[in-house]
């Protein structure tokens, strides 16, 4: 709750009183838990694979010891965690998908659950329901620790300048500025839901005067800039770009070489979950994901739950090692990748993989002014959904869509304009949401849910998810 408190003060904030926030370094400002997560990733980028895997089976059993000792759905495993190794014990554990922890989460709560320091969140819906879940409060401070780490392997510190293209909410946005500081990132933050042709000129005229260091956000909104600059004909080598972090959709075949040739710099990519269990980044030698021992233990498994081989295909499966108000064992991700070897140049030996086939996909509904809004723009934490059974965007109109809602029995007028606020914070002027309650929201052949259904022509769906 007290990150809650503290991050709606911040936005409270004129910007001019915000403004001191980039002058603080930010280990003061993020805290202990950020300090100290920074500190250790010192150590374990160093680390050999026989340190890497004892400090895996340490941490792992002292979660394992908590879990059986506080959480109601894994008492029965106790005697087996006090029996054998923490890794061996842990292939008890049964798998927990999301449906089966949305449908009694009260299982999976410690009995200290209110002595613990937390506040309560929700996923992203890339299913069309989200989940409400619950973080420790020093979740965001530990979470912003590991990303450094990680932007660090390409030069990046706090001090660095970033221009981000997400979807936050830009309140403050006005026609020709579609943009504002955030200093406690030390970030200008574009609106990724007003990007056409009419405005493009303005965001690059805005970033060679910004002049960052890095670019973040996602790759459908990055490489839409990158087409404008080269059908154009614009050189930004003079913005001197050390790299450009991409964020919560894989990359697109060609997407990679598309951002490298427009801005001259090296697209790094990551991925990570919410629920805070398994956080693996591209290093500076290779694309393959190098996931965070710290973080959660990892495993990619097969249809059975067992480990697929080196090389093999499987799911990604992650134990969270960074959430007690809500410690997750064997949570299925939904998300297939590779399992590759250990061993890579960098010279770090963490667990690897790559070659993910996730939920994320770049989708687009188009706004007012032709704008390309991903659905990664759209994606909306918080407790604007929370009375909301299952939900799917529709589109035949640029500039409008219209949200089916299956709702639960609390849902009512002031849901709808949450949801509709909630929006209109992130799109303004270019996208109008009507909101349609249905008894029922039809699922694809494969029994997968088409979170969008889009119906102008030269649009389309990219993927049938």
């Amino acid at each position: 709750m007290k990150y809650l408190l503290k991050r709606r003060l911040y936005e409270a904030l004129p910007v001019c009183l915000r403004a001191p926030f980039a002058w603080v370094p930010f280990g003061l400002v993020a805290g202990a838990p950020y300090r100290s997560v920074a500190e250790h990733g010192r150590y374990l980028d160093h680390a050999n694979r026989s340190t890497i895997q004892a400090y895996k089976e340490e941490a792992l059993g002292n979660l394992l010891r908590f879990v059986t000792a506080q959480v109601p759905a894994y008492a029965r495993f106790a005697p087996i965690v006090a029996r054998l190794s923490p890794l061996e014990a842990l292939k008890s554990f049964p798998l927990l998908d999301k449906k089966t922890l949305q449908q009694d989460i009260n299982m999976y709560l410690p009995r200290c659950f209110e002595h613990i320091p937390h506040y309560e969140t929700t996923t992203g819906g890339t299913s069309g329901c989200q989940l409400r879940f619950f973080l420790d409060d020093s979740s965001q401070s530990v979470e912003m620790a590991f990303m450094h780490r990680m932007w660090a392997r390409i030069g990046y510190t706090p001090r660095c300048r970033k221009a981000t293209f997400r979807g936050v909410p830009l309140p403050r946005v006005s026609r020709g500025v579609y943009w504002q500081l955030n200093p406690v990132y030390n970030e200008l933050q574009f609106s990724p839901c007003h990007m056409n042709a009419g405005t493009l000129g303005l965001y690059v005229k805005e970033l060679l005067r910004y002049q960052p260091d890095f670019l973040h956000g996602y790759p459908s909104a990055i490489s839409i800039l990158a087409q404008y600059l080269l059908r154009e004909g614009i050189d930004v080598r003079r913005l001197h770009l050390r790299g450009v972090l991409l964020a919560s959709e894989p990359l697109l075949p060609g997407q990679r070489a598309l951002i490298e040739q427009a801005f001259h710099a090296r697209p790094f990519s990551w991925y990570g979950h919410s629920e805070r269990i398994v956080l693996g980044g591209e290093c500076e030698r290779s694309v393959a994901y190098h996931h965070f021992p710290d973080y959660g233990v990892l495993e990619i498994v097969d249809a059975n739950g067992d480990p697929v081989p080196e090389d093999g295909m499987g799911e990604l499966v992650g134990t969270g090692l960074c959430n007690r108000s809500l410690p997750l064992v064997r949570y299925r991700t939904g998300d297939r990748a590779r399992r590759l070897p250990y061993a890579c140049t960098c010279g770090r030996c963490f667990d690897r993989f790559g070659d993910v086939e996730g939920r994320w996909q770049q989708e687009y509904v188009i706004g007012a002014n032709s704008s390309k809004i991903s659905l990664a723009a759209l994606n909306i934490h918080g407790s604007a959904m929370n009375n909301v059974m299952r939900y799917q965007y529709y589109q035949d109109t640029p500039g409008v869509m219209e949200i089916r809602i299956i709702p639960l029995d609390s849902f009512g007028e002031r849901d709808i304009i949450s949801i509709q606020n909630a929006f209109a914070a992130k799109t303004g002027d270019e996208l109008v949401v009507r909101i349609k309650i249905v008894d029922d929201i039809p699922l694809t052949m494969r029994g997968k849910l088409r979170r969008l259904v889009q119906e102008i022509p030269s649009v389309g769906n990219l993927t049938d998810a």
